[in-house]
């Protein structure tokens, strides 16, 4: 397996997620890393999410460990934005569907 991702509709999640999408635990395993799966995976996961499964949606929503710049940057390549809010230790980014 090279990597999997957890797409997620979470009512529970912090304030600026509810009612909408979550890109969850996206991991490549470490030898399938710096190869382009992590964008190829997010670019599917995004395409799945804006068909809205769930209904509708404005948001899409994600976090990680604020020292992973490789993801950091990855996600602002989307268009994820930092909001400053937390999720745990985890930054939370969102995107416009």
């Amino acid at each position: 397996m090279i990597g999997y991702d957890k797409d997620d509709y979470w009512k529970d999640a912090p304030a600026i997620a509810d009612g909408n999408y979550n890109l969850w635990r996206l991991m490549i395993d470490k030898k399938y890393q710096n190869r382009g799966y992590g964008k190829q995976a997010v670019e599917l996961a995004l395409r799945f999410i804006r068909t809205f499964p769930c209904g509708k949606a404005d948001f899409c929503w994600l976090s990680y460990e604020p020292k992973n710049a490789v993801a950091k940057s990855l996600y602002a390549s989307f268009g994820f934005i930092e909001t400053g809010e937390k999720d745990g230790e985890e930054q939370i980014a969102v995107l416009k569907l």
